[in-house]
């Protein structure tokens, strides 16, 4: 592309974005608006970050050691050649192909206009606090604002030759659109609303923790008046849309006429039948295993897939690295263990919407357990879990996790060789039956009887 007619430059503002940036980078490579160029502005991220940006044709990486909200944007810049500069984080996405479109078209003959900023919408699992601030303050009438000066850096667009004039203040820790705004404004320019170039921002404005029983309210009333402009989620995080891997581990070579073998069998015809999965993949010694199944195979032969410390966790970070190395990228990851041959129906599908529809890190099976549990003290003796030996009606029970029933988890939380993460979601189980174990003392007996083998 000719650096002269190179019309827009995209300012991408990321620290520790892993599970957003590819969302992000995907909705803008995607817009029907393609006279751009994208530069990450990285804050130094200590995940990857980086490495999933690189998946797309970013012009460049501009590394920084302290963040300044305007100093970070004036790096980028600087390192752009776009007549035109759009603004952006890396944990907000898109909402459709004609974001970028509806942000440039409002420079059209209009000398007087200094930057658009465009709409933010929560996402489904978006914090009610920050919900009420976003429908709140981006509302659905275009605004060309003349004396009020509000302007956000998180979805907005400005021309090169204003920012010339006015570059962003870079000793501000915050609001340096803000104060940008101000300026613009007091020197006779004009800020416009652009209501039509909205993007998804799951932090919102202010970035609250926890929500108020007011701003709960306030939330509920807002998303039922809104309701016809506000998406749940963005198309690239949708079930259907995110990318589904399933994995099964399987520790020792295994016989082909074993009941073990039988029941890895069947949970794969089990996982072939949910739609929301797109790969499936076996990490075994034996190839043929894997060609038996139909499916993928992972050469647990491999020296790091036996290391003495190997556990499920770092078995799943390895298999998720071996995936990518084939070009393979799945937002998520179904752990599954084979050796559980009974499920609720339609579990697999319940994990993923779930995980996906909450936002959650990990979503997974826990049987409700009301049993009285004792552990071994690390010198000697026990101690007990929960000495309550009230009736089951005045007391908690024990969640039980059963995860080799099915794990859905979130690729970031993989990679960093965890297969729960810290914000987890549970699907309870009151049925005995789904905790049967193959390798438990006792079960194979009664999963025999059970299955009539």
């Amino acid at each position: 592309m000719n650096s002269k007619a190179l019309k827009v430059s995209i300012i991408v503002r990321a620290y520790n974005e892993e599970r957003w940036i590819g969302h992000c980078l995907g909705a803008i490579f995607s817009q029907d608006f393609d006279n751009f160029e994208v530069i990450l502005v990285d804050n130094n991220s200590t995940d990857h970050t980086v490495e999933v940006a690189k998946r797309y044709p970013i012009a460049t990486v501009v590394t920084i050691d302290k963040f300044f909200p305007g100093k970070a944007l004036n790096d980028g810049i600087r390192a752009s050649i776009g007549n035109y500069i759009v603004c952006i984080s890396a944990h907000c996405i898109p909402k459709d192909k004609q974001w970028l479109q509806n942000l440039y078209n409002n420079f059209d003959k209009n000398e007087k206009l200094a930057g658009v900023y465009g709409r933010q919408l929560p996402l489904s699992y978006t914090s009610d606090a920050d919900k009420r601030d976003l429908l709140i303050a981006f509302g659905q009438d275009k605004k060309v604002q003349v004396k009020d000066y509000f302007f956000h850096n998180a979805n907005s667009m400005l021309s090169r030759a204003i920012w010339d004039e006015f570059p962003f203040e870079e000793e501000v820790t915050n609001i340096e659109d803000r104060i940008w705004g101000k300026l613009v404004i007091e020197a006779g320019y004009e800020i416009i609303y652009e209501p039509s170039a909205p993007v998804y921002h799951y932090h919102g404005l202010h970035q609250h923790g926890n929500s108020s029983e007011r701003a709960k309210g306030i939330a509920t009333i807002l998303d039922k008046l809104d309701a016809d402009s506000i998406g749940e989620l963005p198309e690239s995080l949708m079930p259907e849309n995110i990318g589904v891997a399933s994995i099964l581990l399987v520790n020792e070579k295994i016989d082909e006429n074993s009941m073990e073998f039988k029941l890895l069998l069947n949970v794969v015809e089990e996982l072939k039948l949910v739609s929301h999965i797109n790969e499936i993949y076996i990490v075994v010694h034996d190839e043929n295993i894997a060609t038996l199944s139909g499916v993928q195979w992972i050469d647990r032969n491999q020296s790091i897939f036996n290391a003495d410390d190997i556990n499920v966790e770092k078995l799943l970070s390895l298999s998720l690295k071996e995936i990518e190395s084939r070009g393979v990228f799945p937002g998520v990851i179904l752990y599954v263990n084979h050796h559980y041959p009974f499920r609720p129906e339609n579990l697999f599908d319940e994990l993923i919407s779930e995980l996906q529809y909450t936002g959650l890190s990990s979503v997974f099976p826990c049987f409700i357990d009301y049993g009285h549990y004792w552990r071994k003290n690390k010198k000697s003796g026990f101690s007990q879990i929960n000495s309550s030996m009230d009736s089951r009606i005045d007391r908690e029970p024990t969640m039980r996790a059963l995860y080799g029933l099915g794990c859905a988890t979130s690729s970031s939380e993989i990679r960093k060789g965890s297969i729960t993460g810290d914000n987890v979601g549970i699907v309870s189980i009151d049925n005995y039956q789904f905790t049967l174990n193959l390798r438990e003392i006792g079960s194979q007996e009664i999963i025999k009887k059970l299955l009539n083998y």
